[in-house]
């Protein structure tokens, strides 16, 4: 699942109505306990045929499923690594045991059951540059290159000016802080102080100011008071890690060590707690008669990625054949982590992601096993996707929908499986059921006799793959049992996860992927509402005051934020915003990539109108906004 955009001083949303609903499930349960381990000599044996296969699972094959793909051999299964690769291949395999037709890239006059496409995994980040020298002489001093280091955010560029610090590089009025307060740093340099203030004042104040530390906030705030460059100073010796993104914030920049920073500019005093750990802002000190010249390099990098798709095509002779049913579930992790999705900062273990999500992908493939059983086929055809790169903004389902292998009219539904493992108390949230009027009723159904205790929600736009689909106009129904403590963290283990409650929902998912592919009638996509204020689904429900009901492109590599789509009677909407627009400017702040807007957010308030700017049709439109309260 991918993250949420809270996470993006970390990362990208969880739905509000999902959490909403998490909350409404109530403390977590003990587990199911798992099946014993399948013996070898089951592992490959497909389930014999039943009297109604729909209603059969088979426990110990998704217990196996789960097993391998969280295993150390698929590390992770991090898009552009082995693991990943293995993954899709161990996909691939199962759905030709069942029988199923490759339904990927067409090669030739045969198809694959793989659909290829490409991923940015990180950045490639070349050695910076740092020299300092006194005006009109070529002399100059550099930090070794242990010393120093590309920061995470710096844009591609060269920068040359005089040096001015700024303590800690902040600007919360809200909290008493202004670290810019009375100079003017236009053309210069900013030298920063890592981490975050601690007021002597303490209390609220100091805690706003936590959320102040992260080097993108030094870097957009320095670019917004228009420096042109930056230096971060650590508080001792040790350097961070490289960048694991080209998505910079418009000025390049580096961070330094506190000894090169002591051998640099001597004129601050480094070891007086008045600088080292201010207890007020600090009043920008400019360090005159010498200048810096900063300059980074960072390049995106990419990998091939697949989705694995099959098909069950529809039995001869229906007139609806050629409409097609959709279920789908991810099959990537993380790898072994080491970036802002991880939520074990600094870690280079296997991120296991059984949870999240082997265990939508052993419920995929048990629900294909039950379809193949099946001696008549359904009226409609059914599609079965394992997406990839869901991690890294949702790219493989995003990919199957730009690039369908049918009309996207003719797909009348899609079911999507994500965090299916860790049922708690019966409870099973199904989202998007605002996307179609029949849901509800067909939800309902599928639940006869298994006595689960289901948590609607209306939106179809939410943090997996079926997102996709809500914006291609299809109408979605998402699995899932909610958040836990081991989520993108190495302990998301095989052993935790409850096989029993995959199964339950395997026998709902494939009740109602039977239902929909059987039905008459098609169901009918409608705008989704949220359930209980619309005002407060979008962007920024989560961790902001204000809430926009906008839904950005976490894919979208270019300037600016574009937008997937906005929510009905949400502030987005009334003020005019609609898919395919590209924010540039919201309030005062200009928007050059996604970090950039969780910033804005973070400094608009409730109720009071502002304009945004967006790019439409290669034209800027400013558009007047009233945002709403925040979760």
């Amino acid at each position: 699942m991918k993250p949420t955009l809270s996470r993006l001083r970390g990362r990208l949303a969880i739905s509000a109505s999902i959490l909403a609903l998490l909350v409404a499930c109530g403390p977590a349960a003990e587990p199911v306990t798992p099946p014993p381990p399948v013996p070898p000599e089951l592992s490959a044996s497909p389930a014999p045929i039943q009297e109604n296969p729909i209603e059969t699972g088979d426990p110990q094959r998704i217990a196996a499923d789960v097993k391998q793909l969280a295993s150390d051999e698929f590390a992770g299964r991090g898009t552009g690594d082995a693991g990943s690769k293995l993954a899709a291949e161990h996909v691939e395999k199962r759905f030709r045991e069942l029988g199923l037709e490759p339904f990927g890239d067409a090669e030739g006059n045969t198809r694959s059951f793989k659909q290829k496409f490409s991923a940015r995994v990180g950045a490639k980040v070349e050695a910076p540059s740092l020299a300092l020298a006194k005006k009109g002489q070529k002399a100059s001093k550099s930090p070794a290159p242990a010393d120093m280091i590309t920061a995470e955010g710096a844009q591609t560029g060269e920068a040359k000016g005089e040096v001015v610090f700024v303590g800690h590089g902040v600007t919360a009025l809200a909290a008493s802080w202004d670290d810019y307060a009375g100079k003017d740093i236009e053309g210069k340099v900013a030298l920063i102080l890592d981490g975050a203030p601690k007021p002597a004042s303490g209390g609220k104040n100091a805690e706003a100011l936590r959320d102040f530390k992260s080097v993108r906030y030094k870097l957009r705030t320095a670019r917004e008071h228009k420096a042109v460059a930056a230096i971060v100073v650590t508080d001792g010796e040790e350097l961070p890690a490289a960048p694991e993104n080209a998505s910079g914030m418009g000025i390049p920049a580096v961070v330094i060590k506190r000894s090169a920073a002591k051998a640099l500019f001597p004129a601050i005093k480094w070891d007086d707690a008045a600088v080292s750990a201010p207890k007020a802002a600090t009043k920008p000190k400019a360090l005159a008669g010498a200048e810096v010249t900063v300059a980074t390099r960072i390049e995106p990098t990419h990998a091939d990625a697949w989705n694995v798709v099959a098909r069950l095509p529809a039995r001869a002779g229906s007139k609806t054949a050629e409409e097609y049913v959709v279920i789908g579930a991810h099959y990537d992790h993380l790898g072994k982590g080491g970036t802002s999705h991880s939520r074990a900062p600094g870690s280079r273990e296997i991120h296991h992601g059984a949870d999240d999500n082997a265990s939508g992908t052993a419920l995929l493939l048990d629900v294909a096993r039950r379809f193949s059983k099946l001696t008549e086929r359904s009226s409609r055809s059914i599609v079965f996707i394992a997406f990839g790169a869901e991690e890294l903004g949702t790219l493989g389902s995003r990919h199957w929908v730009e690039h369908p292998p049918v009309p996207m009219g003719a797909v009348t539904a899609m079911i999507n499986a994500d965090m299916v493992g860790r049922m708690r108390d019966r409870t099973l949230v199904v989202d998007g059921t605002g996307t179609a009027a029949a849901w509800p009723e067909l939800v309902k159904a599928a639940n006869a006799g298994l006595e689960l205790s289901l948590k609607l929600g209306a939106e179809g736009f939410g943090a997996s793959d079926h997102a996709a689909f809500t914006a291609a106009r299809v109408p979605v129904a998402f699995l899932f049992t909610g958040v836990h403590d081991d989520y993108h963290k190495p302990s998301d283990t095989a052993d935790k996860v409850d096989v029993g409650g995959i199964d339950l929902t395997a026998t709902l998912a494939a009740r109602l992927t039977k239902a929909l592919a059987d039905r008459p009638e098609r169901l009918v996509f409608v705008e989704a509402k949220a359930e209980k204020d619309p005002h407060k689904a979008g962007a920024g429900a989560r961790g902001f005051r204000v809430a926009l009901g906008s839904i950005p492109d976490y894919a979208w590599q270019g300037k600016g934020v574009k937008l997937t789509g906005v929510r009905p009677d949400a502030p987005a909407a009334r003020a005019g915003m609609r898919a395919g627009d590209i924010i540039v400017k919201l309030d005062k702040h200009e928007i050059t990539n996604v970090h950039d807007y969780v910033f804005a957010l973070g400094d608009l308030e409730p109720g009071r109108e502002i304009t945004v700017e967006v790019e439409r049709d290669g034209k800027r439109v400013a558009l007047k906004l009233i945002p709403a309260p925040g979760r």
